[in-house]
């Protein structure tokens, strides 16, 4: 039908003008969260979106994933869900981001979960503040058990702040291509704070003295950290990583299968 032809295209073009109107420094933040186990490797993304990045978010779910109503209910939401899901998983299996010992024959991902923020529910004029949590596992083929001198490399978004938690044994003798790097420890735990450098490849060099045990893939350390900020004005677009999990940016297709 013509009306709704454009209708579409009105859409379309408030989305656009919508982009254009934001500041340059509209940002939203996201964290890195990871967990090395003996053979397993999970990591958790958390991506927050806050006023005019939550409003431009929840108009692309409605106009490109929707029924265009301007109100975002539970189904759209899913399908929000299952898109991106199916895009980080495709975009993992195409280019894998979890490296042992130069390589990434040993890791086979086994599943990508998330958890989509209630406060996309609604109008899409209510300005909330948007988190949304997506959550990869990995299995290491190759134990990282033994005592000979390792690594494992993470391939992330530069700029975003990121937290690796290393299996209880392990000693870090350094890492590279984090940030503001910081290590301690806890009881099951060592625990590496920082930021991605610009290379977007962090790595921890490391060694095991003996098994101690398999840790559960269960990311320990939850707080927030500030920093990691991932511009969407158009001119910061081209992060390989951001493409994978955030849908939002590419918010000017007005049609997504």
């Amino acid at each position: 039908m013509i009306g709704d032809s454009l209708r579409s295209l009105l859409s379309a073009f408030s989305v656009f003008f919508l982009l254009m109107a934001l500041p340059v420094n509209a940002a939203f933040t996201w964290e890195n969260n990871i967990t090395v186990g003996y053979d397993t490797v999970q990591w958790e993304y958390m991506e927050m979106y806050t006023e005019g990045n939550a409003l431009l978010y929840k108009d692309y779910i409605d106009m490109s994933l929707g029924n265009q109503d301007h109100f975002i209910s539970a189904w759209e939401v899913l399908k929000a869900d299952v898109k991106t899901r199916s895009t980080l998983e495709n975009s993992i299996h195409e280019n894998m981001d979890v490296i042992i010992n130069g390589s990434s024959q040993s890791v086979v991902l086994t599943d990508v979960s998330s958890s989509m923020s209630s406060e996309l529910l609604g109008s899409v004029t209510q300005v909330e503040a948007i988190r949304n949590l997506y959550m990869t596992n990995y299995r290491l083929v190759d134990s990282l058990s033994g005592p000979r001198g390792s690594s494992i490399s993470f391939i992330g978004e530069k700029g975003t702040s990121l937290i690796i938690n290393m299996p209880k044994g392990a000693s870090v003798n350094s890492t590279e291509g984090i940030d503001n790097v910081s290590i301690s420890t806890d009881q099951e735990f060592i625990i590496i704070r920082g930021i991605f450098s610009s290379t977007d490849k962090a790595t921890v060099y490391f060694y095991l003295d003996e098994i101690q045990g398999a840790v559960p893939p269960v990311a320990r350390v939850t707080e927030n950290i500030s920093g990691g900020i991932i511009s969407i004005d158009g001119k910061e677009q081209n992060s390989s990583l951001a493409e994978r999990i955030l849908p939002s940016l590419g918010m000017n297709n007005t049609k997504i299968d």
